[in-house]
Formats: C-alpha cells, sequence, structure tokens
C-alpha cells in the first residue's frame, strides 16, 4: 500500500501523492452511467516517483459506500474473476438505471 510511502513494487520512498490537489475533478472515475444515476468520484492516487507505479483510492468514504451497494462483486472462481451482475431497475418514467 503506497498511502504509507513505500512503493510496494520497488520499495522506494519517493512516492507522489495528488491529495493536496487544486482541481479534484481531474481525476475521478463514473459510479453511474446514463441520466438517471451520473455521478464522480474524486481519486486520491500515489504515484512512485522512481518506477511509476500507481495506485488510486476512492477519497470520499460515501462515494465507496455507494460502490458497495451499486456495483457488482467481483467473486474469483479457478483464477478467474466471475462478475455477479446487479439486475437493472426501471424507474418511474421506464428507463432502465444500472
Amino acid at each position: 500500500m503506497m498511502k504509507n510511502g513505500q512503493c510496494p513494487k520497488c520499495g522506494e520512498r519517493n512516492v507522489r501523492s495528488n491529495t493536496n490537489r487544486k482541481f479534484p475533478a481531474l481525476n475521478t472515475i463514473t459510479l453511474g452511467s446514463g441520466t438517471c444515476d451520473k455521478r464522480y468520484a474524486p481519486l486520491d492516487t500515489y504515484i512512485c516517483g522512481s518506477c511509476g507505479y500507481v495506485e488510486s483510492y476512492v477519497a470520499k468514504p460515501e462515494d465507496l459506500n455507494y460502490i458497495q451497494e451499486q456495483w457488482a462483486l467481483v467473486q474469483v472462481n479457478s483464477g478467474l474473476p466471475i462478475v455477479l451482475v446487479k439486475q437493472a431497475q426501471a424507474t418511474t418514467n421506464g428507463e432502465v438505471c444500472h
């Protein structure tokens, strides 16, 4: 884990972070898609200045809670990832949200 200041790949202590960023919207992931659930989560990113290894973490606990509730769980079976797909929900106006 690079949050401790040391790169897990090369072992160097030359880790840089964007947690002091001025423009957090430039480093985000989309949490939902479509018109009924469009929101973005800022990411805290750590980069090793020596080897270039990168780790990113969801910055806000409420966004991580949303991901836990809405995103599909990936399970490992025989070494191959299997995604459990969540069923789409229809809104009151008939639009399908995933």
